[in-house]
Parts: C-alpha cells; structure tokens; sequence
C-alpha cells in the first residue's frame, strides 16, 4: 500500500468516525423528543482508492409498529370524546339520591305537595310547593341546555378537527416536497422525516391514517377506511360549516351539515371512511348520543307534564288550558314534545312572582275564587297523580306501567350505565395505546447501545490515527535520510 493510499484511507475513516460520534450525539440528545426516530450512519467499502465511503444517515422506524400507534391513538381520541360527553351528563343529571339530581328536585317537589295537602289554608307550605315545582323546572331546563351546549361544542370541535387536518396535509405535502429534493441531492432530509411523523401523528389522532411510502422519501396518506387524504402533491380537502350553536330538534339534513370531501359532500354511509378518532365521535355527539340525552329529558317533561294537566287531577282545567307546567305557557302536546324540557315552566298563574294567586294551587288553575280555604282534594289529586303507575306515552322510550319517580330515576341510571362503559372502553383503549407507545420507545433510541457504538466509533478513531502518525513518522524518516 503506498503512503497516499494509507492517508486517504485513514482520513476516509476519520471523517466516518467523525458523523457517526456526531449521528450517536444526536440519538442521545433527543432519546426522549416526540417523533424522533434513532439515526444509524451507512457504509460501505470504496471499490476504488480503498477507504470507506458514507452513503447516508437512516432513521430506523418500525413502520408496523407505528401504524398501530396512529390507529391507537385515533381510538383513544373517539373513546375520550365519548367518555368527556357522558361525564358531563352526568354531572348535570345527577345520580339516583343526590340531592342535586333531577329525581332530588322531584322529590321535593312531591314533599312539597303532600306537605300542603294536609294544610291547605298555609300559604308558607303553598309557596314551597312553587318554589319546589320552579325549581324542578329549571333543573330540566338546566339539563336540556346542558345536552345542547354538548351538541355545539361537538359542532365546533369538528370544525376545529376540519381545520386542524387540512392544515395538518398541506404540510405534509410541503414536507414531501423539501425531502425529494433533499433526497435527490443526496442531503440529510432526516430532521423533515422527523417533523413529518410529528405531523401525521396529530392527524391519526383526529382520523385513522395509514401511511404508505412513495418514491424519493414521500409518502402518501389514506383513511383506515380507504380514502384518499395525500398521494401526490395536492392534498385533499375537507369541507365543513354550520352554525356554532345547535338547538333541540335540529338534524342531519335540517340544517346540520356532514363534510365535504374535495367539495363533494360526503353521504351518511360515505361518512364510515372517516371513522374512529375524535371526528367521528364528535359527529357521533352531535348527532346521537345527544339527541338521545335529550330525548329522554323530552319524556320525562311530557311525562311530569300529562300527569298533571289532567282534568280528573284539577277539574278547573278545560281542555285546551294548560296544566301546572306550561310549554313555554301553553299545554305542551305530542308534537311538540322536542326540547320541550328546555321549554317546561311553572304556570304562571300560581306564581305570585309573575302575577299569580297561590290559592290556584288548592282551588284550582282557572278557578274563580279560593274558597273554602281548606279544600285539599285538587293538592291531593297532585299527590296522587305523581304517584301513580301509568302506562308509558306513546313513542316515548320509556316502557311499561311505572311512576314518575321510577322513570326519572331509571333516566339517571341510565346515564350512570352509559358514563361507566364509555370509561371501562377509554381505559382499555387508553392501556392499549399505552404498551404500543412502551414497544415503540423500545424500537427507538437505547442509550446503553448507543454508548457502546460511541466506544467502537472512539477506537476506530484511535486506530485511524495511529495510521495518521505512523505515516508522519515515515516521511519524517525519509527526510532526514
């Protein structure tokens, strides 16, 4: 070998030693950074001139194991939508026996009325049957604005979701461009792959993605379910609008909106391809469980409504008058029964704050006078009608014969049911995303390893070197001869 050969070689070996320490410096460095994949230096052998040759700096991801942590990240963000939802219903509903619940408020209520009956004469005790049936109402009330304040934090979390993918892909795409060109220079483009992971990871966790790698460092992005969202350099668009605020009774169609894809809008059964991440389940808030909540609320107003409107409870009524609790001041009736509990007050004609005479409440609503003052029978007919077991309204959900009580309470206990599950199913999607994440960091930078090849790159270094001084020693030699 001549002294030139040995040179080039060791300097090849020097430089090589040099961006791998710098390669290991930066695994280390960033063991713990989001997104970072660990970096491995390539070699090989020069054919001509001897030496070694850098081809270039690999990030090591196992894509399989990646994938499976976008899709688990997609379902912890539909699983913790749904769980925040029922959360919060419950808060607002209450739980059977809690003296802030809908049944609380009913109870009192009930104690209020049969606390008059037996004085009918006391107004004290006629006053707290108004302030019990006021306060019933605007719990309801209070509860139904509840359900669609959920349903227009839905409707502005998928506009915001919308906003957040669209600008997410054309990132991407930028992304995509800056590393071709990197790639076809042949330039580090590891540090663009790095923000690009971090990048689609904020998409997975809104859509299922599934990533699929393209020419020159690209990629192309799809739906779990098959739709096209990045493969080329335009990325597709998603549409969304519609009012921030959703009222009762408002539907797919009449006026809410699904999303448009490109400008097309997407069906009902297209909107399938966008399932499973906090998309989806912000749509399925707004559109299903919500409703169903306030469906339910609707029933039990009507319910508490009919039982007390009754002309065999307050022979005063005629039948087009409305009852002790009003649809916004007239008698509610079955095709007005939507958002009717965020409608249902205390007639105003026993409220002496509005206007009205106490004595209604023991004489009757239209009644024309209140005497005698110790007529009971209208506050126990009250009594009694909450009491009863009657058969459940007609397209209701509730089922069966059953009192008031036993439906308000079946209401919250339903509620309960629905807060336990969405939990229990955010746990194990939660526990699940938790062991992928663990394997993904163990698929990522060892620190012990890498130590161990900053002490191989460190000898290589000494051993190149002690080519380096061998050869000064030799010319030296030389020189002196």
């Amino acid at each position: 070998m001549s002294i030139a050969k040995a040179i080039s070689n060791a300097m090849s070996g020097l430089t090589a030693t040099a961006r791998g320490t710098e390669t290991v410096a930066s695994n280390i460095a960033n063991v713990m950074t989001p997104g970072y994949a660990r970096r491995d230096m390539v070699v090989s052998a020069q054919l001509h001139g001897g030496g070694v040759r850098i081809d270039g700096i690999t990030r090591i991801v196992n894509s399989s194991l990646l994938s499976e942590s976008r899709l688990a990240a997609s379902s912890v963000g539909d699983g913790t939508a749904r769980a925040s939802f029922h959360r919060s219903m419950e808060k607002v509903i209450g739980l059977p026996g809690e003296a802030h619940s809908l049944s609380g408020a009913l109870t009192d209520f009930q104690a209020a009325l049969s606390s008059a009956a037996t004085r009918p004469d006391d107004e004290i005790r006629l006053s707290q049957v108004v302030s019990t049936a006021s306060a019933l109402a605007d719990r309801l009330n209070a509860a139904s604005t509840a359900v669609q304040g959920a349903r227009s934090a839905a409707q502005q979390g998928i506009a915001s979701d919308v906003a957040t993918v669209n600008a997410s892909l054309e990132r991407v795409a930028y992304l995509n461009a800056r590393i071709s060109i990197l790639d076809s220079d042949g330039k580090d483009a590891t540090p663009l792959m790095d923000e690009r992971q971090q990048v689609i990871d904020r998409i997975a966790s809104i859509i299922p993605i599934q990533e699929v790698a393209r020419d020159s460092g690209k990629v192309a992005l799809f739906s779990a379910e098959g739709a096209v969202l990045l493969d080329g350099s335009v990325p597709a668009r998603l549409g969304f609008s519609g009012a921030d605020q959703v009222t009762a009774g408002q539907v797919v169609g009449a006026p809410l909106e699904l999303l448009t894809l490109n400008g097309t809008p997407v069906t009902a059964a297209q909107m399938r391809l966008f399932g499973g991440g906090s998309l989806a389940a912000n749509f399925q808030i707004r559109d299903q469980l919500a409703p169903q909540m306030q469906s339910e609320l609707d029933d039990m107003a009507f319910d508490l409504h009919q039982r007390l409107v009754d002309p065999a409870v307050d022979p005063s009524l005629g039948a087009a008058d409305a009852g002790l609790f009003t649809d916004g001041g007239a008698r509610a009736t079955a095709a007005t029964v939507v958002g009717l509990s965020g409608r249902i007050a205390l007639n105003a004609t026993v409220d002496p704050g509005q206007g009205g005479q106490l004595w209604r409440l023991r004489s009757g609503l239209q009644a024309a006078n209140g005497e005698p003052t110790g007529q009971s029978a209208i506050l126990s007919a009250l009594v009694q009608a909450l009491d009863a077991s009657r058969p459940a309204q007609a397209g209701s959900g509730f089922e069966g014969n059953g009192t008031l009580t036993a439906r308000f309470g079946s209401v919250e206990s339903r509620v309960s049911t629905r807060r336990v599950e969405a939990e229990a199913d955010l746990t194990i999607r939660s526990s699940r995303q938790s062991t992928i994440a663990s394997s993904l960091m163990a698929e990522g930078v060892d620190s012990d390893a890498e130590m161990q090849r900053l002490l191989q790159y460190e000898q290589s270094y000494a051993a190149n070197a002690r080519v380096l001084v061998a050869v000064d020693e030799m010319i030296n030699q030389i020189l002196r001869m």
